[in-house]
């Protein structure tokens, strides 16, 4: 690849992986040169709907393909590690959707391969690239000194999620659901150093046959020393979509506050210098959302995927990365610990690999 060349990808998981591929073919900077999933009906419905010509059943025929760049890695959570670790040694750069792995005990093989290789991986924490939390993250000076971050994802999974995995009782809310304001805390506080957690199990979730809570609340205390609050509930009704939001991020500062919504497109600013500020960016949702509703958020698949290719042909490292991902999984791991022992949890400094 050279800065003339579009991105080959090759996608593994053809399901939430619809995205990306809607991005390929509205994108400049990338090619979906390969599609791959087990389903082989659903790869050729894939192919047809895109006009791609190639699709694979076999991850390991794809990772043999030298005209395949990086790929992108939309299988269920389960899977994530050994897919990134697979794609690594196979010399591919890879994008992989979140939570990256479903706790530390996979981190340290899966970075070693990567480091071996020398080849980049980039979360697809998708949140980062909507409208409304780019935008907030561009104004963040305009808070002054950040004091409090509080994010919350909440959803009604009341039946469970789709997928044969997510329905089989085997769903933790804390990795697949929390993850994404773990993250948003994360984006603008830095390191997390300690967590304090309460959770319970929802009526809802006891009949899914799940165990972990699905009902969470968290603290988060930074190594800045600023806190972060996040939340996530998933065994009850949405809220009205008029008082909150499904997912939302407070930036407090010492000089204003921001509000970001998602999937509406409200965004809220005060601060001492400007008083009250309010956008709504509707006009965007198509973009972002090109199935209708506010499913398969495309735009933020193909936001980042530029983001991506950008990075690398600059030869920098596009975040979040390997290392923002694996301390996201370890705030998340040490979220679970907090939640059984009804105790404030120290997250382990997984900078220098040392802890992993």
């Amino acid at each position: 690849m050279n800065d003339s060349t579009p991105l080959q990808l090759g996608i593994l998981g053809l399901g939430e992986g619809r995205s990306i591929l809607s991005a390929c073919q509205t994108s400049e900077l990338a090619d979906a040169a390969l599609l791959c999933d087990l389903n082989e009906d659903l790869c050729k419905q894939r192919c047809a709907e895109s006009g791609v010509e190639h699709y694979t059943t076999s991850y390991e025929d794809m990772l043999s393909r030298p005209e395949i760049d990086a790929v992108a890695i939309y299988t269920p959570d389960p899977l994530h590690a050994q897919h990134v670790k697979m794609a690594a040694e196979a010399g591919k750069h890879v994008i992989c959707t979140k939570p990256l792995f479903k706790g530390l005990s996979e981190a340290a093989e899966v970075k070693a391969a990567v480091e071996k290789a020398g080849v980049d991986v980039m979360v697809g924490q998708s949140c980062r690239f909507f409208e409304t939390f780019s935008r907030q993250a561009d104004e963040r000076d305009k808070v002054g000194s950040l004091l409090s971050v509080e994010a919350h994802y909440n959803g009604d999974k009341r039946k469970g999620t789709s997928g044969s995995w997510g329905k089989a009782g085997a769903v933790d809310w804390l990795y697949t659901g929390l993850s994404h304001p773990v993250d948003l805390v994360y984006w603008h506080l830095g390191r997390i150093r300690s967590v304090q957690a309460v959770g319970t199990l929802s009526p809802a979730g006891e009949g899914l046959g799940q165990t972990a809570p699905d009902m969470l609340h968290v603290i988060l205390e930074a190594e800045s020393g600023a806190v972060g609050r996040v939340s996530g509930c998933y065994g009850s009704p949405h809220a009205h979509p008029d008082s909150e939001p499904m997912i939302g991020c407070t930036l407090r500062g010492s000089a204003g506050t921001t509000q970001a919504w998602y999937p509406e497109f409200k965004y809220c600013l005060h601060t001492d210098e400007e008083g009250n500020v309010a956008y709504n960016d509707w006009h965007r949702h198509g973009y972002y959302f090109r199935w209708g509703g506010a499913s398969h958020h495309a735009g933020e698949f193909q936001n980042y995927l530029e983001y991506f290719v950008k990075h690398l042909r600059a030869g920098t490292s596009p975040r979040p990365n390997l290392n923002d991902g694996i301390h996201v999984i370890s705030t998340l791991e040490a979220i679970g610990l907090a939640l059984q022992n009804g105790e404030k949890v120290e997250v382990p400094d997984i900078s220098s690999g040392e802890n992993l």
